[in-house]
């Protein structure tokens, strides 16, 4: 077992880390804003204000003397039970022991501010796998990628789909119960707060929900800047009509992310065309709640009471 240790950064040092990005060029994960996010971190810490909002964020970085070999960025998710590792960068186009020292030490910062489970994604295939599962991440889902045509024809006025609004929340993680099946769920999201921060991991801009037989929510369509999301519990009349939704907002080369549990959406994309772009693996770490230790102080046993 490598005996190395990767130190949480400051604001100022995940900023002045910027100018080195250039020489940790092997990306272990896919990137998910990684960059910005120390970017926007550093600049936060300056007191530069009117900056958008900037999530909270945890840093990590094994240094070797001025330089870094490896640094790691987490992102804190919605409901503050979860968070995400938004990048994962070395040094060298191979190095275990960094991963697996970068993900620890991720894992005890994030513990240490109340998270509860950390996410990973990866591509399959990946040569960084063994050291993923090194550092304590197991794989519970396949999500198969396709490249989506977007901007070619809008919806019919007047479908089933309606934006999403706050108080359809709890109708969402219904249907997630019934589309998802129940070993996937015990991994990714057990409760709603954990459900809120997969449903933030997804980077939705915008939300769309579709009611079914009883008022009950039976699909909801998530798109974002990069990726479309699916969840459906309904007839093949409405997963036409969602995906329909998804070519006219999804950007011009956008992403439909279609999950191994979800057959009929991958039987629709392969009948519409979509080409496959390959598959990634979702990862999750469950976290031990981290407490300090409370400071003892020495009481003379004379101090106590003692019953006659």
């Amino acid at each position: 077992m490598s005996d190395l240790h990767a130190e949480p950064l400051s604001p100022i040092d995940a900023a002045t880390l910027w100018p080195q990005l250039h020489r940790l060029d092997t990306e272990v994960i896919a990137l998910r804003g990684g960059q910005n996010l120390l970017v926007s971190s550093g600049l936060a810490a300056t007191g530069i204000t009117r900056l958008p909002r900037v999530p909270r964020t945890a840093v990590v970085g094994l240094r070797r003397g001025l330089s870094y070999r490896g640094v790691a960025v987490g992102r804190e998710l919605a409901g503050g039970a979860g968070w995400d590792v938004a990048s994962l960068r070395i040094g060298r186009p191979r190095d275990d022991d960094a991963v697996a020292a970068l993900l620890v030490g991720l894992s005890r910062e994030v513990a240490l501010r109340g998270g509860r489970i950390l996410y990973l994604r990866y591509a399959e295939g990946s040569p960084h796998a063994a050291a993923l599962r090194r550092a304590g991440f197991y794989a519970y889902r396949l999500e198969r990628l396709y490249a989506v045509r977007g901007g070619r024809h809008e919806p019919p006025a007047g479908g089933p789909f309606r934006p999403a609004q706050r108080s359809d929340r709890a109708g969402i993680f219904r249907l997630y119960c019934r589309a998802v099946p129940e070993i996937v769920r015990r991994n990714e999201a057990p409760g709603q707060q954990e459900f809120r921060a997969v449903l933030d991991s997804f980077d939705c801009e915008h939300e769309y929900v579709a009611e079914g037989e009883g008022g009950a929510l039976a699909a909801w369509v998530g798109i974002g800047e990069r990726e479309a999301h699916l969840l459906f519990d309904g007839p093949r009349e409405l997963l036409e009509a969602a995906l329909d939704l998804v070519e006219a907002h999804v950007p011009r080369h956008g992403t439909l992310v279609v999950a191994e549990h979800q057959p009929a959406l991958e039987s629709a994309a392969h009948e519409r065309g979509y080409p496959a772009l390959g598959v990634r693996l979702m990862c999750a770490r469950r976290l031990a709640r981290a407490e300090t230790i409370k400071e003892v102080v020495a009481v003379p046993a004379e101090s106590f009471p003692v019953p006659q």
